[in-house]
């Protein structure tokens, strides 16, 4: 496993916060959890569109989108990034990719990747910005994210459990892309009415743990089913697609070249 650096240490508060939010609420959620089934096979129509050949997992976890992104694909190459030692650890426990230790909202790897995934990290960064930045700056082809639209204040007692710091505005992270050198090609709000309002306003009376019982596992089939009747329209769970807005001199060349055809 490598390890960025910008010439200073990772703040330890960082790796630690997330090391904890990895052994006490992270687990089973990943693997068996209804949105996170759902989020994954939302992604597998999205990343059946895209033409790359490498990619980037920023906020890798323990790598479970791993399979996803690779999913009929011969990759030249498969990187994890994720601040978080616990996390890195499991990911090689079960993954053959590269991966390194980044915070990537201060620093990131001199290198380009055909597509830049990241899933469910911007609602923890306190500097989500920073982090948007850095991703362009290794974005050859695509970039996709998946994060939490919302209310953050009405879904604050579950928010705050799974580390959060914000949920986006509709428009919010478009907004953000755009002015991170990002052309935005796509949104996906999802989750109305099943998961946004009624399972995000139950999770408000409810304690993560990172194992599932017996009766929570069945309980995670049956919203599962349930989930199916979701829209796509709307809700808050958001994926966004997105490429590297042209530089503006190839942009001004483009408008003259086409207002002299």
């Amino acid at each position: 496993m490598a390890e960025v650096t910008n010439g200073t240490h990772h703040a330890p508060s960082a790796a630690e916060l997330y090391d904890d939010i990895w052994t006490q609420a992270y687990g089973d959620m990943q693997d068996v959890g209804p949105v996170h089934r759902h989020m994954r096979r939302l992604l597998d129509g999205v990343l059946g569109e895209l033409d790359y050949d490498s990619v980037l997992d920023v906020g890798c976890g323990a790598g479970h989108n791993l399979p996803v992104i690779a999913a009929g694909r011969r990759l030249k190459r498969v990187t994890g990034l994720d601040v978080s030692p616990e996390a890195l650890r499991r990911a090689e426990a079960r993954s053959a990719a590269e991966f390194v230790r980044a915070d990537i909202q201060r620093e990131h790897p001199d290198r380009t990747w055909d597509l830049v995934f990241s899933s469910l990290v911007l609602e923890h960064l306190a500097d989500d910005e920073a982090a948007l930045a850095h991703m362009r700056a290794m974005t050859a082809r695509h970039l996709v994210v998946v994060t939490i639209a919302g209310d953050f204040e009405r879904y604050r007692p579950w928010e705050e459990q799974m580390g959060h710091v914000r949920n986006y505005r509709r428009g919010e992270l478009e907004a953000k892309l755009t002015s991170a050198g990002f052309d935005v090609q796509r949104t996906i709000y999802w989750g109305f009415p099943f998961y946004t309002p009624i399972a995000r306003t139950l999770q408000n009376r409810m304690t993560v743990e990172p194992s599932f019982s017996a009766s929570t596992r069945l309980l995670a089939r049956i919203m599962h089913t349930v989930f199916r009747l979701n829209s796509s329209r709307r809700g808050d769970l958001l994926i966004a697609v997105a490429q590297p807005s042209a530089p503006a001199t190839a942009r001004t060349e483009s408008s003259s070249e086409r207002a002299g055809a």
